[in-house]
């Protein structure tokens, strides 16, 4: 699995600092940003083609690539709530060969962290690049998930 940090999330990290000042029991809120951050990134994957950030992935090197690619992606099911996947036909877009990549991508909570990523063994070099594959990152914090984290840990708070 990837690791993504706290780095220029300092509101999280001071919400979080309190959270665990007030509480013992982390896991529901850990849990909730473990599913935030394993949606977001199959969202990536599936609709948006960006990075976290919000940079859109270098397209394929060689535009034939794409005619071969095979179609069937995992799409997120239209009934809002269930977060599951289901197959659907695509044009086999980036990322989405087989669909392999975006139904690996899971999270673990343990008594103080969530990780959040794929046991694939090709997934980090999407992630990070190499081999003459550019990187396209689909793992780490948007905008909206740290605004999500933030409401997720004042509402853990709040209780």
């Amino acid at each position: 699995m990837s690791t993504v940090t706290w780095d220029g999330m300092n509101d999280c990290r001071d919400l979080f600092a309190r959270l665990r000042a007030h509480t013992d029991d982390l896991r529901p809120v850990l849990d909730s940003i473990g599913n935030e951050l394993t949606e977001s990134a199959k969202s990536r994957i599936a609709d948006e083609k960006k990075s976290p950030e919000g940079t859109p992935w270098q397209s394929y090197v060689n535009p034939n690539y794409a005619s071969l690619k095979r179609s069937g992606i995992r799409r997120k099911n239209p009934v809002a709530g269930l977060g599951r996947w289901i197959l659907e036909p695509s044009g086999g877009g980036l990322l989405e060969q087989s669909g392999n990549l975006l139904q690996s991508i899971t999270y673990n909570v343990s008594s103080d962290s969530v990780n959040v990523g794929s046991n694939e063994e090709y997934a980090r070099r999407h992630q990070d690049g190499g081999g003459g594959i550019p990187a396209r990152p689909y793992l780490g914090v948007s905008a909206d998930d740290a605004n999500a984290i933030n409401q997720f840990i004042r509402q853990a708070l709040a209780e």
